[in-house]
């Protein structure tokens, strides 16, 4: 593959991939790699983050990003919501993006609620082709902790007989992605139309798409919403202090909550210690490693409080929500001042 020397260039990359893909597959029925895989960041400006990640320049607010055989273009047009590509073909491609960025403070993923995921894909007039299912239990001890993962893709329209195995399953258990597209018709092996699958921790594979402009569009869309929301939320917090809530559909296991706030252990990236507990709550006061902004949390059996000073960074709401939902296997919802955000 010729080097990246600038935007246009990547777009014209992406555009030939997307073709090559549906010409592959019209041509021996499965998918050929790499597809295009798309990330978000969320990066405080008061940081350096360009440097310490070693980014090289290609054109204006365009760097790329070579992690061992991976290589990423790292579009920087928006300063606060980074966009990633790359074509990668190996699984390990997220975690060695999030490896690299993991140390580095002021670098945060994306992270899109499943009401969130969902008004993308009616924004876009997509149709629901399947969703997919990871639940990770650390809040129990290691001898009870149970995990399950699980992928259900459909065509245009499930299978009656399944519709109520699949409702169950949306109600039990917290979406970890979803996939949706529009205008698919495979007739005799001629793929045509667009296919994605859409994850909560921040990022987008792009199945097939005929699209391309339409694929920018709706990448541009995340992005600017994710802001639109994370802006609000941050003026309001300056303007008006008052306390974030997330919601939780089902009690919890507060005494269990102990071991993702500790440390800042996992992608909760959270360092808080108890100082007070009643018989309904317990409070904790800490630090978000993301910034190291002080943070206060209250948690009771079916919600939890936030505060921050009114300058801190407060991607840290989406990234609790999100991650409640993934570790307690619950709906989660997040509201300031009675205003529900990242819907």
């Amino acid at each position: 593959m010729a080097r990246i020397q600038d935007r246009k260039g990547l777009h014209s990359l992406i555009s030939s991939v997307n073709e090559s893909n549906r010409d592959y597959y019209s041509r021996f029925g499965n998918w050929v790699s790499p597809q295009i895989k798309v990330f978000w960041l969320e990066v405080n400006q008061n940081y350096n983050v360009e440097e310490k990640l070693g980014l090289e320049p290609l054109d204006r607010n365009l760097f790329e990003l070579v992690v061992e055989d991976d290589i990423f273009w790292v579009d920087t047009t928006n300063p606060r919501i980074w966009e990633i590509y790359t074509l990668s073909s190996t699984r390990n491609t997220e975690k060695k993006l999030i490896a690299l960025s993991r140390g580095i403070k002021g670098v945060d993923k994306a992270w899109f609620t499943q009401s969130f995921m969902r008004r993308i894909q009616k924004e876009m007039g997509f149709s629901d082709r399947g969703f997919g299912i990871k639940y990770r239990d650390l809040l129990s001890n290691e001898k009870d902790t149970n995990n399950f993962s699980a992928k259900f893709w459909f065509g245009r329209r499930s299978l009656k007989s399944m519709e109520p195995v699949l409702d169950n399953l949306e109600k039990s258990f917290s979406i970890s992605s979803i996939r949706f597209g529009k205008n698919i018709s495979c007739d005799e092996r001629n793929l045509t139309g667009q296919l994605y699958e859409f994850y909560y921790n921040g990022h987008l594979t792009v199945t097939t798409c005929d699209d391309t402009e339409e694929m920018f569009n709706l990448i541009s869309m995340i992005r600017d919403l994710y802001l639109e929301n994370l802006v609000y939320l941050e003026k309001e917090n300056k303007r008006k202090p008052a306390l974030i809530e997330v919601t939780f559909s089902e009690e919890i296991d507060r005494d269990g909550f102990d071991v993702l706030t500790q440390v800042g252990k996992r992608d909760l990236n959270l360092w808080l210690q108890p100082y007070h507990s009643e018989s309904d709550m317990n409070r904790y006061c800490g630090v978000d490693m993301h910034t190291g902004d002080f943070i206060n949390l209250d948690l009771g059996n079916d919600y939890s409080y936030i505060s921050a000073d009114k300058n801190s960074c407060m991607n840290v709401a989406p990234r609790f929500g999100t991650l409640s939902a993934r570790y307690l296997s619950t709906s989660t919802n997040i509201y300031h001042d009675g205003v529900e955000l990242f819907v």
